[in-house]
Formats: C-alpha cells, structure tokens, sequence
C-alpha cells in the first residue's frame, strides 16, 4: 500500500493540504488543524490531529483535490492524556499518560489507547510494566506494527505492538533502553528499515543536554550517541546547535538533523561506532544552510523516496511565517564533505568516484538508491505521522 498523495504543512495558525505535482508543491485548501501540532494520515487518507491545548481531536477524509469532509471533533477520553498520534486502518491509536492508573485494570502512568471509528470506543492497550511518573511520547508506525517510546524517568522502553487487527492488539516485546542524562525526555522518534533514532533532552543542577540515540532496528543495547551539553559555566564556548527534528532517511544510513539557523545536520552512520558504551560522534556532523532561513523541519513527501520537504521558518513568535522547499536526496547528500579518508574501501573506484582537491573527497553513492553501500529497499507504511 501507498502513502496518501495528500499531506499538511503549516500555514499561519492552521495547517493546509498540498500534494506534489510535477516535481512542485502545490498548496491546495485550508484546514481546521492548526500548525505545529501532531498529526497522522492513513493510507486511505484519513486524517488526525492532537490539540493537546484545547484537549481536542480533530479528525475528516481528506479528498483528491485537498477539501477535507466528515469532519468530527472529540474531546480527549477521560482515560489518557494523549501526547502523541497515529493511525492504523480506522483506529486512532493514541499514547501519553493513563489518568486513571489506580481505578483500572492497567496500573501504569503510561498508556497506549485505541479510538475506533466504527464504534466510537476507547480501549486501553496492555502495559508490561507497573511504572509511575512515565508517558508514552511518540509512537513510530511499521507496517502493521506500532513502536511506542516511552518517556520521563529510568528506565526507558520502547514498546513494540501487533495492530494487524487494531480491535485486538497485542503486545509482542520490550526493550529496555540507555540513560543519558537526568529528568530525561525523548521529543521524537524516526525510523527506516535498519535503523531508529530517538531526539531527547535531559536537565539538572549543572544545566542540560540533547541527545540523539542511534539503534540498529531489534537491537536497543547497542547504539551511537549523538550530544551536546549546555552547562551552567561561563567558560562552556563549544559552538551549539538548535536541534528541532530528526529524520533517518529511507534506503540510506544517513539522519537528518533540521538545526534552525545551522540548517540542517547531515549525519552518515557508522556501523563500526555501534556498540554497548553508546560510541559518542558528535564530531562527524556536518551542518548547511542555503537557504538563508531557520530550517525547522524535514518531510517525506508521500509516495517518493527521492526527495524530502524542508520547512522552513522566519520571523518571531506572533509574526512567524512558513515557506517550503522540494529537495533531492541525492543533491542534499552531496553537500557532505568528507576530509582526511584514510579508508576508501566505501567509495566506487572509478573515474568519476573523487570530486574537489586532495583534501575533499565527495561521497558516490548506488545509482539506484543514492547510498554507499548499497541499500536498495521497498518497505511500505501503513501510515505516516508528523510532528510540527
């Protein structure tokens, strides 16, 4: 199945749909979900958005030509404070915190709950710990498979569950997750078909840090570490970066970091880095920004995995305005410079393999699909989610 050809970018206070045509964007109508709030679309266009403000959500079909009908409105169950969406067939599934742990039968502060459509039922999703002060943040849909990262507080799961048939889920394992800091909070999850990477923060009495978590997929004990620290002391100089997303592009082990007035992260991963200790590569991002605005998103078009979407923002608080650019993978990738090679046993070894001097070297990738080493693949989403 394939993504529907409708998605939403922020315009003003509300979102409005749009759809690529003949390698454009083309904004189409206007929408009741308002900007920078999470949402999802299925794949036969039904589509969702969390008012975490108002306790509200807003839900319609959304048409070929961008109008949205069958809108409804539903207050937020008393069961669950929702902080994160997505959608499987005609469920909403919904994780955050259980509002109710002690009247209920699943006595843990985080939840996963389901909104069926047909039936206009809520339904709580078994929990495998007994835990307090915990949330789940995001939830990262494969297929039929729903990964939710739990968040706040030692330890850290993520939870991977069945909704092949979402009126009977079920839980298939846990993964204890690596600390990284105090008060720790995963923001955002992104995943392809061999890696996940999670975006948190923490704080404490010394000040706070970002940190990207690097996971091949099924395996959560070894990982790359991304981070920065922002200390108390006035003699922390190290250059810092507004970390605002991630994503781990399709067919490629590259992450993406939108970095707001940086640009944007480009991060390759290095299989060799991954290990028990969480190897620390800070270092190897590379940052750009051509487009001379704060970068403070990257999309994946639907139905394309060639190109990505950069959203881009100026002005200030009550005068902020969007614009958008359609980018080639390819031609994004191609501003990653790699200097001082000692191993080349990565890269085509042929008369176009080197660009730049002696002391640059451009990366080639497979035709095919853009990476080297070749990872050509064609998993397809049930559905996609969005933060803003």
């Amino acid at each position: 199945m394939k993504a529907y050809p409708i998605f939403l970018l922020p315009k003003g206070e509300v979102m409005m749909t749009v759809k690529i045509e003949d390698n454009e964007i083309i904004i189409l109508k206007k929408t009741l979900f308002p900007s920078n709030k999470r949402y999802s679309i299925s794949e036969t266009g039904l589509a969702a958005c969390l008012d975490v403000e108002k306790k509200l959500i807003i839900y319609g079909f959304l048409k070929d030509d961008g109008e949205m009908e069958d809108i409804a409105i539903l207050p937020f169950p008393s069961m669950i404070s929702p902080k994160s969406i997505c959608i499987v067939k005609n469920h909403f599934i919904l994780g955050g915190e259980n509002n109710h742990y002690f009247s209920n039968n699943i006595n843990s502060n985080e939840l996963v709950a389901t909104y069926s459509i047909l039936q206009n039922k809520y339904s709580s999703v078994e929990m495998p710990f007994k835990k307090y002060d915990k949330c789940i943040d995001d939830l990262l849909l494969d297929n039929y498979k729903v990964i939710a990262v739990d968040n706040i507080v030692y330890p850290k799961y993520l939870l991977e569950y069945d909704f092949t048939n979402p009126n009977f889920p079920h839980l298939i394992v846990s993964h204890s997750l690596p600390e990284n800091g105090t008060y720790e909070s995963i923001k955002k999850g992104t995943l392809n078909d061999s890696y996940i990477a999670l975006l948190s923060s923490s704080y404490g009495m010394d000040g706070g840090g970002e940190y990207v978590n690097i996971f091949r997929r099924g395996n959560y004990q070894n990982y790359i570490r991304l981070s920065q620290w922002y200390g108390m002391s006035n003699q922390d100089n190290e250059k810092k970066y507004y970390w605002r997303d991630i994503l781990l592009l399709p067919n490629h082990n590259v992450l993406l970091i939108p970095s707001n007035k940086d640009g944007i992260g480009i991060y390759y991963i290095d299989e060799s880095l991954i290990n028990e200790s969480g190897a620390e590569d800070s270092d190897s991002i590379q940052y750009f920004n051509r487009w001379g605005k704060k970068v403070i998103k990257i999309l994946l078009p639907p139905q394309s995995n060639k190109n990505v979407i950069v959203v881009l923002e100026e002005g200030e608080e009550d005068n902020i305005s969007y614009s958008f650019a359609l980018e080639s993978i390819a031609e994004l990738l191609a501003q990653y410079d790699e200097t001082d090679i000692d191993d080349d046993s990565d890269y085509y070894d042929d008369d176009d393999s080197w660009g730049g001097d002696d002391d640059t070297r451009i990366r080639r990738y497979c035709r095919a699909c853009e990476e080297s080493p070749c990872m050509c693949s064609d998993r397809e989403k049930t559905s996609t989610t969005y933060d803003f």
